[in-house]
């Protein structure tokens, strides 16, 4: 037996105080009288025992010291050791990807995987388990756990359809135990012997599989394009069949899921096939596209589709500074390098120097510097407004040599000192009060920044965010934190920052509300996704760990708790009936 905290020993002072109160209180000196005479002859058998009646008299001082004592005993920690038997860690990797929802059986390879983990767990006793999920970003869901924990762990694992990224996951488990040595079992539907090339030999891995192939239809592709009040769709087919499975295509609306059109396809075996729709009439903002047949795995019989509109062209003036136009190109391959008059381009977003575009058009402009104004000296600190122009990339390093007068009326979202450096106009012009060559601006990494972010802006006619595959980020331009809701309005969850979405794990359309605007935006299968392997379980490696004997502290607390409680009862007890000992 030890004690885990002997710095505790000073509480020893509380039972010696209780001893000194007791010794040094004022003491009566028994006298007889009248009244007591008959207690006397009724007590004069407690005389014989001077050690009972002491105790008598005395008992509420015993209860209090022994109390104290026993506090005492449980702040100095006190345990045992015990010796047990460490065995070797069980590492188990499970693929959580999409694919896992086949059913080559009555049940998914998911749930078989789950019932094959829960059998090994079973019939285990004494070794720590640990639990990885697979991902981009694997999961450690329990580590050197024991037996019940991971049991209840696996009860609660979920498909996650994310791309498997199963090297990723290996080189985890790599990284935890190269030096001690592990029993390793990856359930997925393949795995080459090659991912899994490992120099040491201290660990073994097991991998489980799924060795019987599926029918499977899977859309590899869907695209839809609006023209004029019509659609058209094209769907792309893959039959990994051994027989000729026919079948249905539905394109629905996404929110609604009102069916739109019904195609019929052929289903030959291991060929691809192209079923087009056309004449489609829908002012829906994203389709759904449905395969109606008989196959072992569902999760890629839908896909989906946001109908965009004409993307807008960027026309930056001859004028304008060399690095702006090449940061311009670099964000639109196709932008114009000229003026609006040399293109007959309609509603084109003009980045140029010339004021009176400020009054051409529709669409806000970028204008840069002011060509019926002269410029002035500037000093002072850049500071910018909480703008989503700058949630990217500020520029407040920037050093600025001479500025132009401000636009009366306009916003100013950033500052020269006291003095306005960028505006925006009632119509959401983005004015930058400077010419470029009299700044360092260009030469800075929030420069390109910025102009994606603006460019971005000014051209989003959409009201989407692009597509996605499940779990993955991209930066998107927001008014703020957004929350995401599914098309029947459940909350799912909150975007990680104004300029960073990670998607939903579950296919769908979504959508993204922020203070002033929402966008839809897609979840699609990875493409490595839509196809299901089929290989045979292996075993590899050279596990030499053993079991090591260990000792282990157990705490001796509850016991004495119970005993403390006891006496600080009885203490109650012998108080009631008695009261304090005089």
């Amino acid at each position: 037996m030890g004690f885990a905290s002997l710095t505790n020993l000073w509480t020893l002072i509380f039972p010696l105080t209780v001893i000194a109160y007791y010794l040094f209180r004022k003491r009566f000196e028994p006298k007889l009288i009248s009244s007591t005479l008959f207690w006397n002859e009724n007590r004069r058998e407690d005389s014989v025992s001077p050690f009972i009646r002491n105790l008598q008299r005395n008992a509420l001082f015993y209860l209090q010291f022994l109390a104290l004592l026993l506090f005492v005993w449980m702040l100095l920690g006190p345990y045992t050791k015990q010796d047990f038997t460490e065995g070797i860690p069980l590492v188990f990797v499970v693929d959580s990807s999409a694919t896992m929802l086949a059913t080559p059986t009555d049940e998914s390879l998911f749930e078989t995987h789950q019932k094959a983990i829960e059998e090994m767990l079973s019939s285990t006793e004494g070794r720590p388990v640990t639990i990885i999920i697979t991902g981009k970003e694997p999961e450690v869901i329990v580590q050197n756990s024991e037996i019940g924990s991971a049991l209840d762990a696996i009860d609660n694992l979920t498909v996650r359809y994310e791309q498997t990224h199963m090297d990723v996951a290996i080189e985890l488990v790599k990284s935890m135990y190269n030096d001690k040595g592990a029993e390793v079992h990856i359930f997925t539907d393949a795995l080459d012997r090659t991912a899994i090339a490992y120099e040491g030999t201290n660990m073994s891995w097991n991998v489980h599989t799924n060795e019987k192939k599926i029918e499977n239809h899977s859309i590899i592709r869907f695209g839809a394009s609006r023209k004029a009040n019509e659609l058209t769709a094209i769907v792309k087919l893959k039959h990994d069949t051994e027989n000729v499975q026919s079948g249905t295509l539905q394109l629905k609306e996404a929110e609604t899921e009102k069916v739109l059109q019904e195609q019929t396809f052929k289903g030959e075996p291991g060929s691809e096939e192209l079923v087009s729709f056309h004449a489609i009439k829908t002012n829906a903002n994203a389709l759904q596209v449905e395969l109606l047949t008989n196959d072992d795995y569902v999760a890629d019989n839908t896909s989906f589709a946001l109908l965009e509109k004409e993307s807008v062209t960027v026309i930056v003036d001859d004028s304008m500074h060399e690095l702006l136009k090449k940061a311009v190109q670099a964000i639109q391959e196709d932008a114009l390098i000229g003026t609006r008059e040399e293109f007959d381009v309609p509603n084109a977003l003009q980045i140029t120097g010339s004021e009176s575009e400020l009054t051409k058009g529709d669409r806000p402009v970028f204008l840069i510097g002011r060509d019926k104004e002269k410029s002035v000296e500037a000093k002072g600190e850049v500071t910018v407004t909480d703008d989503p122009l700058f949630s990217i990339g500020a520029p407040t390093e920037m050093y600025v040599e001479k500025i132009y007068p401000a636009f009366e009326g306009f916003d100013v979202i950033a500052r020269l000192g006291e003095k306005p450096l960028i505006q925006r106009s009632p119509r959401g012009d983005i004015i930058f009060l400077a010419d470029l060559e009299s700044t360092d601006w260009p030469l800075q990494p929030t420069f390109p920044l910025f102009v994606w972010s603006l460019v971005k802006s000014l051209t989003m006619e959409s009201n989407s965010l692009g597509v996605f595959t499940p779990l993955q980020r991209k930066s998107v331009i927001l008014m703020g934190m957004a929350d995401i809701y599914d098309l029947s309005g459940t909350f799912v969850d909150t975007s990680e920052s104004p300029n960073t979405l990670r998607a939903p794990m579950k296919p769908g359309i979504y959508k993204a509300t922020d203070d002033m605007t929402e966008k839809l935006f897609a979840v699609q299968l990875d493409p490595t996704e839509r196809n299901v392997s089929v290989s045979d379980s292996y075993s590899t490696g050279n596990l030499t760990a053993v079991d090591v004997e260990k000792q282990q502290k157990v705490p001796m607390i509850w016991p004495v708790l119970i005993l403390l409680v006891m006496m600080l009862l009885l203490e109650w007890e012998v108080q009631r009936r008695r009261g304090y000992p005089y």
